[in-house]
């Protein structure tokens, strides 16, 4: 994934509303909108918290459980962590709320790169992660509820938008979360003389989905749904074991990493998908950071990190789908998916219809908030879709798709 650089330049939150998005659209108050903004060539997601800014940061509060609340106290430990670009602490004031910072636009503009502002996130989570190990959180469902608050509030270059979502970036990997599915497709070829590719004389496919269910204080579950098989002639492939026995394989593993098919150091030979999974946060870590380092580790390599691990050779693609919405009717897109892809061919006679009445919702703080942009195909290009999705444009023009 190539990461662009971000210009150093500074422009007041006021001005980045007027050359976002929708066009007449005035500033709004923090929480009320995703806004898309271009600005100096780069374009921007900029949160709900936007504008909450001071400086360099964007200050958010986050309210604690009620007993905590009740309790009007904090544990004795340190609970806090104060770091450049992201900082979590009690409200010294009301210690109902957690106060967190994270970097403000001119911040990331300020920055020397994405690079520099990704590591600082992954420290951060490392960092939150330690706290819920000291017990600073009244339950795992706080602690992850607290981390993707944080996440939802970070307006960030938009290229970059799915590596705090979903942690898809650098380091090639998605973490699977509930609402998800799991999307294995293997191809199938027959013999072949010297003469003859490697890949001719295809004999078809097999395509198994599993759901990814669970809850932040359960975990993260695979539950196979079906095998779907392809076929071209009399010969049908046969489904491959090890991908129907996911579901038993990683049944004792909450946490789940899929590492997506990319090219080795070395060699430029493709390193198959992988997906590995653990009890603790802290053993898939330690795990991936050995991973990111040998890209071509084995499955036995892994033990000693206390994960469960799962290759996937051959000629297959391994995808992980978010569920989104699209006129009212759920459906399913690959990560990396932009809303160009699931709206109607803007060049017929029906485009600006659809332009003009296309409309995003996403989940923000437990609700559903618009998301600005301007109706125009550059804007849409560079917007990622997320899970939980709500797009919606004319009927009119959608019945004419």
């Amino acid at each position: 994934m190539s990461l662009s650089k971000i210009r150093r330049t500074l422009l007041p939150i006021a001005v980045m509303a007027l050359v976002g998005g929708c066009l007449g659209c005035a500033v709004r108050s923090p929480r009320s909108i995703y806004q898309l903004s271009k600005i100096d060539s780069e374009y921007f997601l900029l949160s709900p918290d936007a504008g909450s800014t001071s400086g360099d940061h964007q200050t958010i509060r986050i309210r604690r459980p009620r007993d905590i609340a009740n309790e009007n106290k904090m544990p004795a430990r340190d609970c806090s962590i104060k770091g450049p670009w992201f900082s979590l602490y009690s409200d010294a004031g009301n210690s109902s709320f957690w106060i967190a910072e994270t970097p403000s636009t001119s911040a990331s503009q300020k920055s020397a790169g994405t690079i520099e502002m990704k590591d600082q996130w992954q420290s951060f989570e490392r960092a939150l992660y330690g706290l819920q190990q000291r017990r600073c959180f009244a339950s795992l469902r706080e602690y992850l509820s607290v981390r993707q608050r944080i996440a939802e509030s970070v307006s960030a270059p938009a290229a970059d938008t799915l590596f705090y979502r979903y942690g898809y970036g650098p380091g090639g990997y998605v973490d699977l979360t509930p609402g998800m599915q799991l999307q294995i497709e293997r191809d199938f070829f027959g013999p072949h003389t010297p003469e003859q590719p490697p890949l001719t004389n295809y004999r078809g496919t097999t395509v198994t989905y599993y759901k990814v269910s669970g809850d932040a204080g359960s975990g993260t579950k695979l539950m196979f749904l079906k095998t779907e098989k392809r076929s071209i002639g009399a010969t049908t492939p046969e489904v491959d074991t090890s991908d129907v026995s996911l579901a038993t394989e990683f049944a004792a593993a909450p946490r789940l990493r899929l590492f997506l098919e990319d090219l080795e150091v070395s060699g430029g030979d493709k390193s198959p998908a992988m997906l590995i999974g653990a009890p603790i946060a802290e053993d898939l870590n330690d795990a991936t950071q050995a991973i990111e380092s040998d890209p071509r580790l084995s499955c036995e390599a892994l033990l000693r990190w206390h994960v469960t691990c799962a290759f996937f050779p051959g000629v297959v693609t391994v995808s992980p789908m978010l569920q989104i919405v699209v006129n009212g009717s759920p459906t399913y897109v690959p990560i990396g998916s932009r809303l160009w892809a699931v709206i109607p061919q803007t060049s017929n006679a029906h485009g600006p219809a659809v332009m003009r009445t296309l409309r995003v919702r996403r989940w923000f703080d437990n609700k559903a908030v618009d998301l600005r942009f301007a109706p125009n195909t550059d804007d849409i290009s560079q917007l990622f879709l997320f899970g939980g999705d709500r797009i919606t444009w004319s009927r009119t023009a959608a019945a004419k798709r």
